[in-house]
């Protein structure tokens, strides 16, 4: 299964604030936006000032987040993406789902990737179906793998 990480869903995976996912790292081929790594930063400091996690606790995200970012294939924020995230979608979306939804379409027709999307963001989610990709979680598992160690592989 090729998977698209959307970076709600890593920050949770990273942190176990979300249910067990049983094809974490057990996917083919990873891919992300550029953006993930940004997103996923944002929400660490976010969380480190909001004090829900501690120096310490930052600091080994930070390492985490690094390793999911040097694992996966990063898709640029090209122009023809910027373009396709203006356009409307069958969904109401944000200028980042819309960045997304584009990145995906362009791995699509670009390179002839699909991927299933991993992500914790409802409406990115519905808006990812209604334009034909399938939840990462509704794809058939390969195995029972168990709960990733510290840190999580990917």
């Amino acid at each position: 299964m090729n998977v698209y990480l959307d970076s709600s869903f890593v920050i949770r995976q990273l942190l176990g604030v979300r249910p067990e996912c049983p094809f974490w790292g057990k996917w083919e081929k990873a891919y992300a936006s550029t953006l993930m790594r940004t997103e996923c930063f944002r929400a660490a400091n976010l969380l480190r000032l909001s004090g829900k996690i501690d120096d310490a606790q930052r600091a080994r995200l930070g390492l985490w987040i690094e390793k999911v970012v040097s694992s996966v294939t990063l898709v640029p924020v090209t122009d023809a993406i910027l373009h396709r995230a203006a356009e409307t979608f069958p969904v109401a979306v944000g200028t980042l789902q819309g960045i997304h939804l584009s990145t995906l379409l362009e791995l699509q027709a670009a390179h002839g990737i699909t991927c299933s999307v991993a992500t914790d963001d409802k409406q990115l989610l519905q808006a990812a179906t209604a334009i034909g990709f399938v939840e990462a979680a509704a794809e058939p598992e390969k195995g029972t793998p168990g709960k990733p160690a510290d840190p999580p592989s990917a």
